[in-house]
C-alpha cells in the first residue's frame, strides 16, 4: 500500500509539473476570451485585414462541396502556400482562412471575375494566446500540426489522470475528507445548477 501511495502522489506531482505549461496557457486564455475588452482584444469581426496581394487567378470552381477542398489545397500549392485551411462558398465568393499562431491569412476568391485577393491580420499578444486556445484537430496536414493534435489528447487524458490521482490522494488524508466532500459537492452543484439554468 506505501508503494501505490508513492506512485499515486509521484504520479500526480509530476503530471502537473507537465502540464503546467498547457495549463498556463489554458488558463490565460480562457481568462482573455472571458474579459476581452478589458485586454483590448478585438473581435474577429472587426479586426482589421491588411490586403498583401491581389492578382488574376483561373481555377474551376466545382458547382457542390464534393472536391472543393482538393480544389482549395491546389489553389494553394498554386500560390505557394501549404497548411490547414478552412474555406466557406457565398455565391460567386470563396473565402479560404489559412490559420497561424501569429500571422492569420485569409484568401478570397472572386469565382466569376477570377481574382484572389491575400489579407493577413496584424497580430498581438492576446490574439495569438486566444489562437493556441482555439488550435485543435487531426487532418489538417503536417507532421507539427498532428503533433499539436496529440498533445491536446496527451493533455485531455493526463487532466483525468491528474484528477483521478488527486481524488485518491485526498481520500488518504482521512483529516480532509469532510472538506474536501464539501469542496466537491460545491463545485458539482455549481456545474449542475448552471447547466439547468443557463
Amino acid at each position: 500500500m506505501k508503494n501505490w501511495n508513492l506512485l499515486f502522489r509521484r504520479t500526480h506531482l509530476y503530471l502537473g509539473m507537465v502540464m503546467l505549461p498547457w495549463m498556463a496557457m489554458y488558463a490565460l486564455s480562457a481568462g482573455v476570451f472571458n474579459h476581452g475588452e478589458a485586454f483590448g482584444l478585438r473581435r474577429a469581426s472587426t479586426a482589421p485585414w491588411l490586403t498583401l496581394w491581389e492578382k488574376d487567378y483561373a481555377i474551376e470552381i466545382p458547382a457542390s462541396t464534393d472536391g472543393l477542398r482538393d480544389t482549395v489545397r491546389r489553389l494553394l500549392t498554386d500560390n505557394g502556400l501549404s497548411g490547414p485551411f478552412g474555406v466557406q462558398r457565398q455565391g460567386e465568393r470563396l473565402t479560404i482562412n489559412v490559420p497561424h499562431f501569429r500571422d492569420p491569412l485569409r484568401l478570397s476568391y472572386d469565382i466569376a471575375g477570377k481574382k484572389l485577393r491575400a489579407e493577413q491580420r496584424n497580430h498581438s499578444a492576446m490574439e495569438i494566446l486566444i489562437r493556441l486556445h482555439e488550435r485543435t484537430g487531426y487532418g489538417n496536414g503536417g507532421v507539427l500540426n498532428n503533433l499539436w493534435a496529440v498533445i491536446v489528447d496527451v493533455f485531455c487524458v493526463s487532466t483525468l489522470v491528474w484528477i483521478a490521482t488527486g481524488l485518491y490522494l485526498w481520500w488518504k488524508l482521512s483529516a480532509t475528507r469532510g472538506w474536501g466532500g464539501l469542496a466537491i459537492g460545491g463545485g458539482i452543484a455549481t456545474l449542475l445548477t448552471l447547466l439547468a439554468t443557463l
